[in-house]
């Protein structure tokens, strides 16, 4: 499981491909200098972080926020974990991704404050005289890169699954797993790209970074996939109202030239040219949306939108899958100060 599985699986920070190997020495266990007591430390810190970030609501976010804090977060290690159990959370319940964002936004702001910093592990497993430093807006960047390329693998994989014509009781269970997969990361995907565009809302990402996801979504094939096409309407949603500005003009009338189209295109299922209408129609009315959500919802609305949209998305399997971004080094450069 965690870093390296599959999409869904469960978060481990000890299968970061980012940080050094678990090697035995001498019967003691170390890993980066870390040993057994130590690694023992940070799991029990990681499984305060999920017990936490369980029990989170708007109504006790300050709270809770105060005890992550209590739990100890001075190396990157426990900030990498930390990182992906949100990141977590916020994929496989997108009802929740304001609130999961809004607690990113609040960790970034008070290490800034306190001045935390940390060593990058990397910098660490190779032995550099001075270790580079990151920061907690860098290791969300890379999460969130993570994250699409894992999504795109993940529903490439179930789609090249070949079913046989002749379906047996054994082959049919075959079709019912790949279905269930297929729908495990649609959601994720969809997740992603919200808890994305929640994350730009509180500055956590650049705006540079939300074009470089509308490019990618839009692609360049005349018919896209339409997982792509769905979730370029969800990032639109959330990110349009503060993307369409003046100097943005030119790159936001490109990318809504494409929409028309594609609302218009008799190759993507009516649900997905609905969308597309839909987004166009918001941008006509200055980005006002049709009800207005005053900050993250309250717990039994949350659980009534989370049972609606499971509905929605459990309306036939999704078809293709092309979705991967890209992060290139500018901004990741753009980020080295953050």
């Amino acid at each position: 499981g965690g870093y390296g599985g599959g999409y869904g699986q469960p978060v481990s920070t000890r299968n970061d491909p980012r940080l050094p190997a678990l090697m035995q020495i001498e019967n003691k266990f170390v890993v980066g200098g870390m040993d057994k007591t130590k690694l023992d430390e940070e799991d029990k810190k990681q499984r305060a972080f999920k017990s936490i970030l369980n029990k989170l609501t708007p109504e006790n976010f300050e709270k809770l926020m105060e005890l992550v804090l209590e739990e100890g977060i001075n190396e990157a290690v426990t900030l990498i974990g930390l990182i992906a159990q949100i990141f977590d959370k916020a994929l496989t319940e997108p009802t929740f991704a304001e609130l999961y964002a809004m607690m990113c936004a609040a960790l970034n702001d008070r290490f800034l404050a306190d001045q935390v910093e940390f060593l990058d592990p990397n910098s660490l497993a190779t032995g550099e005289a001075e270790p580079k430093k990151t920061t907690f807006k860098r290791v969300l960047l890379n999460k969130c890169q993570e994250e699409f390329e894992k999504g795109d693998g993940a529903i490439k994989a179930a789609e090249k699954e070949v079913i046989e014509e002749e379906l047996d009781v054994d082959e049919r269970c075959k079709v019912a797993q790949r279905a269930e997969r297929m729908l495990v990361a649609r959601r994720r995907m969809l997740g992603n790209i919200k808890f994305i565009g929640e994350l730009y809302r509180k500055s956590m990402l650049t705006e540079r970074i939300m074009h470089t996801c509308i490019m990618k979504l839009l692609g360049e094939h005349q018919i896209p996939d339409e997982e792509d096409v769905e979730a370029l309407c969800k990032l639109l949603t959330t990110t349009g109202g503060q993307l369409d500005h003046m100097r943005a003009k030119e790159h936001m009338d490109a990318y809504f030239r494409r929409i028309d189209q594609l609302s218009k295109n008799m190759g993507i299922s009516s649900r997905h040219r609905f969308m597309c209408q839909d987004i166009k129609e918001m941008r006509s009315k200055n980005w006002r949306v049709r009800r207005k959500e005053d900050g993250p919802k309250k717990i039994e609305d949350v659980h009534k939108d989370a049972a609606r949209e499971a509905q929605n998305q459990a309306q036939g399997p999704p078809r293709g899958g092309g979705l991967v971004l890209m992060l290139n080094d500018q901004m990741y450069h753009h980020h080295n100060n953050c």
